[in-house]
């Protein structure tokens, strides 16, 4: 015989579990909660935890009214379903071997392992010397950590167990199934008084409705009226009556508003009717070719070159059904079709409703179509084994019946599947008015997303702006940045390239015009500054020498224009030498090209000294350079010192010889001493200091006293 367990489609994420645990067990029954399980992209299982053995293990089984056996995967099986349980296996030590062997073939894949008699625990129900099955070998299962087996819910007579080990009338232990035992205990006290299981399983991404077990009790939240239950009579086969199964009655397909509906023809077992059978375990429903090609055809939509049915994602498959005994049934359009795995917003979607003709035969006691999990989710399914009103005192054996109450409003189903299809927003089970009121909405991923990205951005630009004002703070500690229009540290910092001029790095060498200008300021300082000390030799001032008049130096420039450099003070002894470097902030005019410009009316002549009244005090250092003027070492000693006859005063600061100068002014045997210090009319001013750098420190020049 072969079972309905096969391959998974579902939805694309799991909802939220809102119920909890309902009632306290014994007669009065009780609620338990189910977990939706993801067994894969769009695959979903509904576990119930058990409690098993004398150490009552933890596990999880997947409920199934498509078989009616226990099984559970064992610590002897290594298959790859049951490693992907991380661990979380059955151990039957405590357990009563029966030395009897099981195997069960479903749709897909196999199980088969030893049956032992254990203790199975299911909410507040405990069953001794239950019949199950040790799987040591589990092939195309879904298992998980939440997923270690099935507790089967099909009806007794469908047990492989049952038929293997027959159920006794005594109290030895037996092969019937764990529906039978439950409803079945003694003393009558322990055991539910209404003899039904009941099922509701939650919409993967919407919380509307619960995933719920009930055994003898209907759930408050989801039947407030239980007298809204419709029971449905089921097909028997011709051992009896195996699966939860019925006659279909019409099913209709509504496009535009308009219904459709659906050719029957009679059942693949040549009954007036088509049969459906309800089984948890399918994640689709089967049908014949028949019947798919009936409701697709409704939408235009053929088989593709596969075999499958594809449909346009954003176009809903409005489809209701009906069994017998009920009402019209609609099935909510999300849960007809389903995106291709990982391929999200695509164009075409897998309809949920395919044809397998090859497992719905005359002879596989199924029936023309199984409605799995798409169906289900849409009903309050109760599983009862003997008819309302229920009255277990008096005990008749069993008389199956089916009980269906709809809960899909297909209005506000169509509006969700526009919201998810077509909007692309997620699908959360409210009302689309109370789902904009509600204060527990959620932000999307996307805009969860963007936030994070211009947060990210505000933080980038912040630390750049701190990192920005801390740098520019410790510039303008350092003197780096030009804080008063370009007027602070400019005659230091234009000494400082001036003097760097002939050093190794000419990377900030300033432009020729650059020097001209600066040569000829200085010239305009200078004159202002000396001229009164020298129209009249009485107020020209000797200081002494700090060396010996003609004592030699070796000067060390430190980047920097030393503070003894007092260029405003004319008795400065070494301002004649920075005459032609340092400048004033003064405007500039012309640069005098004429020596007649040159030559100041301060200038004397040796003929003007010698003829001054003896009153008149001549300074020491001017006799001493006019007993010389004979000399050509005395004259080149002024053409050298870039000085010439520019007054008593600047020779005396400026006769001191600087070791290592360098000149560029061309020598003259010429008497003239203004031609020979001047030199050419064409030439650029050029400083009167130029040192040779060192060889460490490129910028830095000696300074020694040799005496």
């Amino acid at each position: 015989m072969t079972f309905l367990k096969g391959a998974r489609i579902s939805s694309r994420a799991e909802g939220k579990q809102r119920a909890r645990d309902e009632g306290t067990g014994g007669a009065g029954g009780m609620v338990l909660n189910l977990k939706m399980v993801t067994t894969s992209y769009d695959s979903v299982a509904y576990t119930v935890p058990v409690s098993v053995g004398s150490a009552q293990q933890n596990l999880s089984l997947q409920v199934d009214t498509g078989s009616s056996d226990l099984w559970i995967a064992s610590k002897s099986c290594s298959t790859a379903s049951c490693s992907s349980t991380n661990g979380r296996l059955y151990d039957p030590t405590s357990s009563t071997p029966t030395d009897v062997s099981f195997t069960i073939n479903y749709l897909s894949g196999t199980v088969s392992g030893p049956i032992v008699w254990d203790t199975v625990q299911l909410g507040t129900y405990s069953v001794q010397n239950q019949a199950l099955a040790a799987a040591n070998m589990v092939s195309d299962e879904p298992l998980s950590l939440d997923f270690d087996g099935i507790l089967g819910l099909a009806l007794p007579l469908n047990s492989v167990i049952e038929q293997t080990i027959p159920p006794s009338t005594n109290n030895n232990p037996d092969g019937a199934p764990f529906s039978s035992n439950i409803f079945s205990m003694t003393p009558a006290s322990t055991a539910p008084s209404q003899p039904f299981f009941s099922l509701t399983f939650a919409r993967p991404g919407s919380d509307a409705i619960p995933s719920l077990l009930g055994i003898g009790m209907h759930p408050s939240s989801v039947v407030p009226d239980p007298s809204k239950i419709k029971y449905s009579t089921l097909v028997s086969q011709g051992v009896g009556t195996l699966f939860w199964k019925t006659n279909v009655r019409a099913i209709a397909v509504y496009v535009n508003g308009q219904a459709r509906p659906i050719v029957l023809t009679e059942s693949v077992t040549g009954a007036a009717f088509p049969t459906a059978l309800l089984d948890s375990g399918v994640p689709f429903i089967i049908t014949t070719s028949s019947i798919a090609n009936g409701i697709y055809g409704a939408l235009g939509i053929s088989p593709a070159s596969d075999g499958n049915y594809y449909v346009p994602c954003t176009t809903p498959l409005n489809m209701t059904i009906t069994l017998d005994g009920q009402p019209e049934l609609p099935i909510h359009p999300l849960d007809l079709t389903s995106e291709p795995s990982g391929q999200h917003n695509s164009q075409y979607c897998v309809g949920l409703i395919q044809a397998d003709d090859s497992q719905l035969t005359a002879t596989s006691d199924i029936g023309d179509m199984v409605l799995g999990v798409p169906f289900m989710r849409n009903v309050y399914t109760v599983l009862a084994y003997e008819p309302p009103p229920f009255n277990m005192s008096v005990y008749s054996g069993i008389r199956p019946t089916l009980g269906l109450m709809g809960l899909t409003n297909i209005t506000q189903a169509l509006d969700e599947f526009n919201n998810v299809r077509v909007l692309n927003q997620p699908l959360n089970g409210a009302p689309p008015q109370q789902a904009a009121s509600s204060n527990d909405t959620k932000m999307s991923v996307g805009l969860e997303v963007l936030i994070g990205l211009i947060g990210f951005f505000a933080l980038c630009v912040t630390l750049f702006g701190v990192k920005w004002f801390m740098t520019r703070r410790q510039w303008k500690k350092q003197g780096m940045v030009d804080t008063d229009g370009g007027r602070k540290g400019e005659g230091e910092y234009r000494a400082y390239q001036l003097t760097r001029r002939h050093s190794r790095s000419s990377e900030d060498a300033p432009p020729v015009s650059t020097l001209r200008t600066l040569a000829y300021s200085s010239y305009a300082t200078r004159k202002e500054k000396v001229s009164e000390y020298t129209f009249d030799s009485n107020g020209t001032r000797v200081e002494p020498d700090p060396v010996e008049e003609f004592g030699e130096w070796n000067v060390k420039y430190d980047h920097s224009p030393p503070s003894i450099f007092d260029l405003s003070n004319p008795w400065d002894p070494h301002a004649a030498n920075r005459d032609t470097i340092v400048g004033t902030d003064a405007p500039l005019p012309d640069t005098p090209t004429s020596l007649e410009f040159l030559a100041t009316d301060h200038r004397r002549t040796s003929d003007e000294i010698s003829g001054v009244p003896e009153s008149t005090s001549i300074p020491l250092l001017t006799d001493r350079h006019r007993r010389r003027s004979s000399s050509q070492s005395s004259d080149s000693d002024v053409a050298e010192a870039g000085i010439g006859m520019a007054g008593v005063g600047t020779v005396a600061r400026g006769s001191q010889i600087i070791t290592g100068l360098r000149h560029d002014l061309p020598r003259s045997d010429d008497t003239d001493r203004n031609s020979s210090s001047l030199g050419s009319l064409n030439e650029v001013v050029t400083p009167s200091w130029r040192f040779p750098t060192s060889h460490e420190h490129p910028d830095t020049i000696d300074v020694v006293d040799n005496h």
